[in-house]
């Protein structure tokens, strides 16, 4: 006995209809010519040849095993099983046009803003140079989303993300790391430290800043919890507390005295993060460009190494 005959052949990435399920292609075709009431009409309102309308019709009713038309004059008069599966080829038409426009919808254009996602303290930085940052990638207009929420990339949540912890290793992101954002303990100039309130951090927020700042306050109370870098250096320049800030923001104020040199175990690795999908966007190309040059700018600040190369004010 000879072999088996092998299937047909497909192009690759396509995909066989699975058995006594009709393709979307041929339910399209289906649905033109009921509509239209003939092939030619069928061919010209989906731009084929009638002859291929007549070979993929019967082809259809031949997987299917079913007769949709009969052929009157000049026309094509579905069947009782024909008109009933007309009317849910057109529920499918339509939900293939909704499925088009929501896509077009959510795809971002060309020239849409770039939105980048950071956490409070990094959206400061990105704010005090946001006009820098859309000079240096062409004029872009950038979106600011300062939250501590992970937005999903891959979703567009967002184009960009400038995260410090559990970059993401699915198939598509990139990730790059691109400095380190230090801590240290600040104090008011005019607020002596062996008396000023401690603020410290939730634990949930970060364990590691938590324990340093419990070691130096060696037993004396905590007046408040703030998990937020930025309104932790608030509660330091506002209201005289002693606590832990960026140190970008607390060696640039001449108001504060920075107790310490920042400590290593309380460092965190900026990463910058983006989509396949979203880098493809010459803008978001573009942005990415200018944060890893603002960010090389910034690195002696980020680290605090800034105050220790011309000594603290």
């Amino acid at each position: 006995m000879g072999e088996p005959a092998s299937p047909p052949s497909r192009r690759d990435g396509d995909l066989a209809s699975p058995a006594g399920q009709a393709s979307w292609d041929d339910i399209r075709i289906f649905n033109a010519i009921a509509v239209g009431g003939s092939m030619a009409v069928a061919a010209a309102r989906l731009g084929l040849s009638e002859a291929t309308i007549a070979r993929r019709l019967k082809g259809f009713e031949t997987e299917l095993g079913l007769q949709l038309f009969t052929r009157e004059a000049n026309r094509l008069v579905p069947t009782s099983v024909g008109m009933e599966l007309a009317t849910e080829a057109g529920l499918v038409e339509a939900a293939a046009r909704r499925f088009a426009i929501r896509a077009e919808a959510a795809r971002p254009q060309a020239n849409a803003p770039v939105r980048i996602t950071a956490t409070t303290s990094i959206s400061l930085l990105l704010t005090m140079n946001a006009t820098a940052i859309s000079q240096a990638a062409g004029g872009v207009e950038i979106v600011i989303i300062s939250t501590r929420n992970r937005l999903d990339l891959a979703r567009g949540e967002a184009d960009i993300a400038l995260r410090m912890t559990r970059v993401p290793s699915e198939p598509g992101h990139y990730a790059q790391k691109i400095g380190r954002l230090m801590q240290a303990l600040y104090v008011r100039r005019d607020v002596d430290p062996a008396i000023a309130p401690i603020i410290s951090v939730n634990r949930e927020t970060s364990s590691r800043i938590d324990d340093h700042i419990m070691a130096y306050a060696a037993g004396r109370p905590i007046a408040a919890r703030v998990g937020d870098s930025a309104a932790r250096y608030e509660s330091i320049r506002s209201s005289g507390a002693l606590s832990m800030a960026p140190c970008f923001m607390g060696d640039a104020d001449p108001s504060l005295h920075r107790l310490e040199p920042p400590p290593e175990q309380t460092g965190d690795d900026i990463f910058l993060v983006s989509h396949e999908v979203s880098r493809r966007r010459p803008g978001v190309a573009a942005v990415l460009s200018a944060l890893r040059k603002l960010f090389k700018e910034h690195q002696a600040r980020l680290s605090g190494r800034a105050v220790d190369a011309r000594g603290d004010r």
